[in-house]
């Protein structure tokens, strides 16, 4: 993955990151951010995984931890 250095700027309402803040019991709006972020990558590396063993493992082979 490569790494920039440029920053980005969204507008969320404040109300809605403090709700998913207490939800999942994170501190700072930096910990939540960093939290989606991760979840949403590590999603795409399961959504990979499986588009590209579709139809060439057999059941016995699937490791369940990936769903």
């Amino acid at each position: 993955m490569a790494v920039h250095k440029r920053a980005l700027s969204v507008r969320i309402p404040e109300v809605r990151l403090r709700k998913l803040m207490r939800a999942r019991k994170l501190r700072t709006q930096s910990e939540l951010i960093n939290t989606l972020l991760e979840e949403e990558e590590e999603r795409l590396r399961s959504h990979r995984v499986l588009r590209d063993t579709a139809c060439t493992v057999k059941r016995a082979e699937i490791d369940d931890r990936l769903l």
